[in-house]
């Protein structure tokens, strides 16, 4: 994952620059936050996604995601910004800036988790003899 090339994203905490300014609720985590500039940045926890994208605000749940579309995330070690559009359960239309190349890799693999093997989880905790 080459975390060392990471400009902007940050694994398992919350990016200096959103440190001073994002608190967490109670027996939140943070998973994956990036911290590109004052007007594209977003924090992904154990329990919402939330952040700015030129001005416009979002939060919701992980589970609320439906499809998410990312852009050219293999960046072959280049620095580059891209942007995913998230589609949620309701209709509405996130977008989300993220850094491309190695760093892309959390964002991606948070929703994926979230899209597919969380429902999993549930599956198996359901079947009957599971304690």
């Amino acid at each position: 994952m080459k975390q060392s090339l990471w400009r902007y994203t940050q694994l398992e905490v919350l990016h200096d620059a959103l440190a001073r300014i994002i608190q967490l609720e109670p027996g939140e985590l943070c998973v994956v936050s990036c911290f590109i500039d004052g007007q594209r940045w977003y924090v992904m926890t154990s329990s919402r996604v939330f952040g700015i994208y030129r001005g416009s605000r979002f939060e919701f749940s992980p589970l609320k995601i439906r499809k998410c579309t990312w852009g050219d995330f293999q960046q072959e070690g280049r620095l580059q910004i891209d942007v995913a559009e998230i589609q949620l359960l309701d209709g509405a239309k996130v977008t989300l800036a993220y850094e491309a190349g190695f760093a892309a890799i959390a964002p991606i693999y948070y929703e994926r988790f979230w899209h597919t093997s969380y429902p999993a989880l549930d599956r198996v905790a359901d079947k009957p003899g599971r304690d």
